[in-house]
């Protein structure tokens, strides 16, 4: 599964790659030669005509431009059809390879591999002089290889090589070597993922160092694989490679009958690393072996590993035998038992770390345990708070007192007590003056007395927390929340002046914003009244390098179109070519590093920036962009001031045939949903957070699972399709549009329920129904408080680019 989500998401590069050339598909030195930046069409939805006038099909050529198009968009029916005309009516040998190319990479990303595979041996048999044929070769052994033809993949991948050599060797031979390793040619996969590793690349060495050792192990040569494991130990101090390595090794020593020395890597990986899942198959193996393993590393292990029954015996054993180390038995015991239900038998053993071993590293950890599972299982908010508060009590100068004061503020305002929770809260600025705590503490203070009517209290403590603020931010919120509690107050002069201020403070920042919009009248995400997203690119562009020569004391006759002396960096070169072959997470890679040394230039950031946008890698360009705006000494407000094209990149149009339809369906302005993107994934949409968030919109597949059930659509739905931004963008705007149904037309709570969820977000409407801004500051989640903000920033300036009322 993993391989083919990989070919799913390369494809999208290649086309995206694909869809901004010309007709005649020229060659890759041709991208190396300019930095054109399409202009963006925006194409509004108008009411249908009544009889159309019978129009010609489109040329070939055009059809095979639609394909490319579709296929950036993940439409594979539509790019299928179009290759398909553009393959059987053109006269244009060019345009049938392309077309014929273009088949086999949409049926790849369709998991229709048998398709693949038959359009591209079709090309490499009929197009053998075509410049592009490496890449069908390539191409061809992903086909193979997800077919599981491992010799017919090897012999593309070898072709590729033979083909065009030196670019990109490391990633081939490691596709190359995988085929082999499939196939159970071991010694030739080990011999390929180190001449992988030797190679100039953006992969990691140790990674394939690994694939090395165990193709070693496999074909038979362990002494070979017992000194590269060695090596790789001490190369790399990640916790979960060296537990992999400890087991690998005492695997194969126990084969040569080394027992002792196999007893000794599986100890270490038990021993050091017990939250690995592979030193639980060492802790069987040493079991296996008849050595002997206490219970309290037993149990840990144990524990890590998911075998919850089998830990709890083990630390109930380990505590009932003379521990050494009871605090530890204690601690491991109370969070096996909390996983398996048994949350006041938990609370008991922390509480025993508590009252006896003050001195234990873990004495701090069994207070925070408590307290958690009070009130996130227990339900029981008072004794949480009463925990924390005895924390603090008892150890008032520990590290964590302030942050367990501050938490427990949070329970008070949870359970509904504001005024305790402004009592604590307010107790941190006198007791832990100088902590984020203490900062924090009182603007949560303030906004507590602000939800009681306590209107002159919750002033006084935002003028306190204003002059303890350093950031702009910081200020701007403190100048914002003097005027809503003056206005509150009645105030409205007074308020007016606050607000003025704050928006002066911190330009483009949120608070500042939101005190411009109080000031005009304005609710939140007011949209212009007349925008326009048609951009003069090429006059911008213009006008940009004249600024650029101005700025930088450049000559005036300076060449910037290009990509003067960065085309011939190799990293260039290897990032281009892996993302025509479709290696796109390792061309980002290969095209980052080479930003971030290109980063005190600014010619270069600003010739790279094009190249990065033209090529579809929206992300890498707009920070490039950046880079170009940073070297002129412009922070966020004054970029602003910048020629319009950094900032048409910056703020980009992307996507907007997708977005434009989808706005008008349901009903959003497209400034918000370009935000929303924006916001989410910089437009890359073949983007995948740590939380398991994908595409465009960043879906979970939970709720993608949902979506597609309910839309019946699209056909054979699979998590994969998230990757596609024709579904992920249908996906988003139409989740979103139901939140935003939810909270009856409240963008605020529908954004909070799209990123925090809907369930959290009903709680905090119920908390302030009919203000926005005290809604933000009830949030509790600030990753969620960022994400509205940070929408309502970037909307801020997409309209201040895109406006045009008069």
């Amino acid at each position: 599964m993993k391989y083919r989500l990989i070919i799913g998401i390369a494809i999208f590069c290649i086309a995206l790659s694909a869809c901004k050339r010309s007709v005649s598909d020229s060659q890759t030195t041709d991208l190396l030669s300019t930095a054109t930046i399409p202009q963006p069409v925006f194409t509004p939805v108008t009411a249908p005509t009544n009889t159309p006038a019978p129009t010609s099909s489109p040329a070939p050529a055009a059809r095979k431009l639609s394909a490319d198009q579709a296929l950036a968009e993940g439409d594979w029916e539509t790019a299928v059809r179009e290759y398909q005309a553009a393959k059987d009516f053109s006269t244009d040998p060019r345009v049938r390879a392309a077309a014929l190319l273009g088949l086999g990479r949409v049926y790849l990303a369709a998991q229709d591999y048998e398709q693949s595979a038959a359009a591209l041996t079709e090309f490499v048999e009929n197009y053998a002089q075509d410049y592009r044929l490496p890449h069908a070769y390539y191409l061809l052994g992903d086909a193979l290889m997800a077919l599981e033809k491992y010799p017919e993949a090897i012999e593309g991948y070898t072709k590729y090589l033979d083909s065009r050599p030196g670019v990109i060797d490391a990633y081939v031979r490691e596709a190359r070597g995988e085929a082999y390793f499939a196939k159970g040619d071991y010694s030739q996969a080990a011999a390929d993922f180190g001449l992988s590793a030797e190679a100039g690349s953006s992969l990691d060495p140790i990674f394939l160092k690994m694939k090395m050792a165990r193709s070693f192990s496999l074909a038979g040569d362990q002494n070979a694989a017992l000194v590269l494991y060695d090596q790789i130990y001490n190369q790399t101090q990640n916790e979960y490679t060296r537990a992999l390595i400890d087991l690998r090794k005492g695997q194969i020593l126990i084969e040569q009958g080394r027992i002792e020395e196999a007893s000794s890597a599986f100890m270490d990986a038990v021993t050091n690393y017990p939250q690995a899942y592979e030193s639980y198959s060492s802790l069987v193996a040493l079991l296996e072996q008849g050595v002997q393993v206490d219970d309290l590393t037993r149990g840990i292990v144990d524990y890590h590993a998911g075998e919850y029954g089998v830990a709890l015996s083990a630390f109930d054993h380990y505590l009932q035998n003379n521990p050494v180390d009871p605090a530890t038995g204690h601690y491991y015991n109370g969070l096996t038992r909390r996983v398996l239900g048994g949350y006041p038998d938990a609370v008991a053993q922390w509480n025993e770390i508590i009252t006896k071993y003050s001195d234990h590293h873990l004495w701090d950890d069994a207070w925070e345990a408590k307290a958690y599972t009070q009130w996130a299982f227990l339900d029981d908010l008072p004794g949480a708070i009463e925990t924390m508060r005895g924390f603090v009590e008892k150890s008032p100068s520990h590290g964590k007192a302030s942050q367990m004061l501050y938490e427990a503020g949070r329970l008070a305002e949870r359970q509904g007590d504001l005024s305790l929770a402004a009592e604590l809260w307010e107790k941190l600025a006198v007791d832990y003056p100088g902590t984020d705590e203490a900062l924090n503490g009182l603007f949560q203070a303030g906004i507590a007395n602000y939800r009681m009517g306590n209107f002159p209290a919750s002033f006084n403590l935002f003028q306190r927390y204003f002059t303890l603020a350093v950031t702009l931010q910081d200020r701007s919120r403190a100048l914002f929340w003097i005027g809503k509690a003056q206005n509150a107050a009645g105030n409205l002069e007074s308020a007016r002046a606050s607000w003025a201020k704050a928006a002066g403070v911190d330009p483009t920042g949120y608070y500042s914003e939101r005190a411009r919009d109080l000031l005009d009248g304005r609710t939140p995400f007011t949209p212009p009244q007349d925008y326009d997203l048609v951009i003069d690119w090429e006059n911008n562009r213009l006008q940009a390098e004249d600024w650029l020569r101005n700025t930088f004391s450049m000559d005036s006759q300076a060449d910037l179109k290009g990509l003067g002396a960065l085309a011939g960096q190799q990293g260039l070169l290897r990032g281009l070519e892996l993302w025509e072959i479709g290696k796109f997470t390792e061309a980002r890679s290969e095209f980052e590093e080479l930003r971030q040394l290109v980063a005190s230039d600014p010619i270069q950031s600003y010739q790279f920036a094009n190249f990065l946008t033209n090529l579809g890698l929206y992300r890498s360009g707009i920070m490039a962009t950046r880079q170009v705006l940073d070297l002129a000494g412009m922070n966020d407000a004054t970029s602003l001031g910048a020629p319009a094209y950094f900032n048409n990149i910056r703020f980009g149009t992307y996507f907007s045939d997708q977005i434009m339809a989808l706005a008008e369906e349901y009903n959003f302005h497209p400034l918000l949903l370009f935000s929303v993107v924006r916001q989410e994934s910089l437009f890359e949409g073949f983007v995948q957070s740590s939380a398991g968030a994908r595409g465009l919109m960043q879906i979970v597949p939970g709720t993608g699972e949902e979506i597609a059930s309910r839309l019946k659509w699209p056909a054979d739905y699979t998590e994969e399709d998230l990757y596609r931004p024709i579904v992920n963008l249908k996906f988003g705007v139409d989740y979103l549009g139901r939140q935003r149904e939810l909270f009856e037309g409240d963008l605020f709570a529908a954004l909070s329920a799209y990123n925090g969820g809907p369930g959290n977000a009903l709680e905090w409407k119920m908390l302030a129904p009919d203000d926005p801004d005290l809604f933000l500051e009830i949030v509790r989640f600030e990753e969620t408080r960022n994400y509205i903000r940070g929408i309502y920033e970037i909307f801020t300036i997409y309209r201040f680019i895109y406006n045009r009322t008069p």
